[in-house]
């Protein structure tokens, strides 16, 4: 079965409201057994652009997993506080 993951480039606009994010996500992935391969850290842009702060990354046993998660009501909070914060992009995709 091919893995699942979540990706997401955010530009935050209110740090202060952003702050309630991480506690809040973080338990979630947890919860539907998602694992961060990258949440946010140092990057350089090699080519093109980037259009971006941070960048995660949450691997999932599956795209259903994945889906699931984003979806729940758990995730619901989060969500809400991430789009009122930030200009993101996310996206579930399939992978390996």
């Amino acid at each position: 079965m091919k893995k699942g993951y979540i990706l997401v480039r955010i530009s935050i606009h209110n740090p202060e409201l952003f702050k309630e994010y991480p506690p809040l996500s973080g338990p979630t992935m947890e919860k539907f057994g998602g694992k961060y391969l990258i949440r946010g850290g140092k990057f350089e842009i090699a080519e093109g652009n980037w259009p971006a702060d941070r960048t995660t990354i949450v691997e999932f046993e599956s795209f259903e997993k994945a889906k699931e998660c984003y979806e729940s009501i758990e995730y619901r909070k989060a969500k809400d506080i991430r789009q009122k914060s930030t200009i993101s992009d996310l996206i579930l995709i399939e992978g390996y």
